[in-house]
């Protein structure tokens, strides 16, 4: 291994040890808060706010995914791209909130819920905020340096919390998720200008955004589809359905998805910048996507399965049994978020630059997602969910094709690569599920639980001699080296 390729694993590899910290801890402070809210706030008032996600998820991923990404993958960027795509970001994100503004009645009729209106108008503020630190983000993610990205994302956390906990108390409802949410961008917009020395000039150049926007634009719209498909769910269910349906809905679908964003989001925010950077070397890129996928599911899976297991503990001791019926989304919404950790492929195929195959792979995907819903629609909520599970079965054979055709990764590899993680995941959830029969306390029977499932996956690590249980502990051995990347 050369010089490069050396520095370039020690930046990667700090680069995602303190993504896990950023991600780890501000996903267990905003999961406390979530606990704290849930108690404060009623199941219909969290769907009200709720009704409003796809729309608020579409507006971020134009601003913070849009152009940004081309920034990321460009090699020689200079400080006229910088600025043209701040200002861009800035001047699209005004014309998008007044677009909110001005759709704010017909979303709160397309819903039935008048008070959709004033609280869209007031949330959208958001889009506007959060574009101002887009540009500062994108330069600490090319530089791969997450250590002062923590501070960002902590900042909005710890903000969020403490503002959204005193609205409840106060009797705000569902206002306090909407103020806390505001006052939580603006506390990383400006933590990101404390952190990142960098101004906009005020020059912009057309032809640097018109060279982007052909990369990136393939990017923004494969986001948006998988942004409508993650958030699809709500959608449905918040006009089909009850608020308290949606609520109870979305509360299932926090935890894993918590899980997911604190693990395998940190990996992901890292992979695209480090995969960019040896986007020339195929097989060098082949080798670091394979083990980051399989490191990925190697820890998402057991988490998810035992999510899956304690369901019920879990949701009766932290959020009361006034939260009861959430326990199967939550149950769906684990084995949905197993093929999240899949995307590394995807990151791989953007890195190389192909970008407009991502694009067709989502519009694939959603597309087959998009009409099993809606047959199972008439059937329920959770038939709409088992639906999507077994869309999300097909669609995975499909990108295999195109992964096999750009990186050479073959079906068979991999299955060798992922099938030993997903039998010990599932066995391991067999045995853990049984305990929920016995009657017992629902803490021992949860403490009971995680413990035997700890000891049950690692124990068959050690047996099976996975190649990422050896691989973790050699990078936990190597935290105190690379403190000082």
């Amino acid at each position: 291994m050369d010089q490069n390729e050396t520095n370039l694993k020690q930046s990667a590899t700090s680069g995602l040890l303190w993504k896990l910290v950023e991600k780890g801890g501000t996903q267990i402070i905003q999961f406390i808060v979530s606990l704290i809210l849930a108690r404060l706030i009623s199941p219909e008032e969290y769907g009200i706010v709720g009704l409003l996600t796809i729309f608020i998820a579409l507006s971020d991923i134009i601003i913070q995914q849009g152009l940004v990404t081309a920034l990321i993958q460009k090699k020689n960027t200079t400080e006229l791209d910088y600025s043209s795509v701040f200002w861009v970001n800035f001047l699209f994100s005004i014309f998008i909130y007044i677009i909110l503004y001005l759709i704010a009645p017909l979303i709160a009729g397309f819903y039935n819920e008048q008070a959709l209106i004033s609280i869209m108008r007031v949330i959208s503020l958001n889009v506007i905020i959060g574009s101002l630190s887009s540009v500062h983000y994108t330069i600490l993610v090319k530089k791969l340096a997450f250590k002062k990205s923590f501070f960002r994302g902590l900042s909005n956390t710890i903000t969020y919390g403490l503002i959204g906990i005193v609205l409840g108390s106060l009797g705000f409802g569902a206002w306090s998720l909407v103020f806390a949410r505001i006052a939580g961008t603006a506390a990383s917009t400006l933590t990101s200008f404390l952190t990142v020395r960098w101004k906009p000039s005020l020059h912009i150049s057309l032809n640097n955004i018109n060279s982007m926007f052909n990369f990136s634009s393939k990017l923004l719209l494969t986001s948006i589809a998988n942004t409508i498909f993650n958030n699809i769910h709500s959608l449905i269910i918040g006009r089909f359905f009850s608020k308290s349906d949606l609520g109870y809905y979305q509360r299932g679908q926090q935890i894993p998805q918590t899980v997911l964003t604190a693990i395998d989001g940190s990996l992901s925010e890292v992979l695209y910048p480090t995969f960019s950077i040896i986007q020339d070397n195929l097989s060098l890129l082949k080798a670091a996507m394979r083990r980051s996928l399989k490191i990925s599911l190697y820890v998402v899976l057991p988490l998810l399965a035992g999510l899956y297991a304690t369901a019920e503990p879990l949701i009766l001791i932290l959020l009361t049994d006034k939260w009861e019926l959430s326990i199967p989304f939550l149950r769906l919404s684990c084995i949905i978020c197993a093929f999240w950790p899949l995307s590394a492929r995807e990151h791989a195929l953007n890195a190389i630059g192909k970008s407009n195959v991502t694009l067709k792979l989502s519009i694939i995907n959603k597309s087959i997602t998009l009409i099993f819903i809606f047959i199972c629609l008439p059937l329920g909520i959770y038939a709409i969910m088992y639906s999507t599970i077994f869309a999300s079965f097909i669609s995975l054979f499909i990108s295999c094709y195109y992964i096999n055709r750009y990186i050479h990764y073959t079906v068979r590899e991999f299955i060798r690569d992922i099938l030993p993680i997903i039998l010990l995941s599932v066995s391991m959830c067999f045995i853990i599920y049984f305990f929920n029969f016995l009657a017992i306390p629902l803490f021992l029977k949860l403490s009971l639980q995680t413990i035997i499932g700890v000891i049950i996956y690692l124990l068959g690590s050690y047996i099976l001699k996975l190649e990422s249980f050896y691989y973790i502990l050699d990078l936990l051995k190597k935290i105190p080296k690379n403190r000082k990347y």
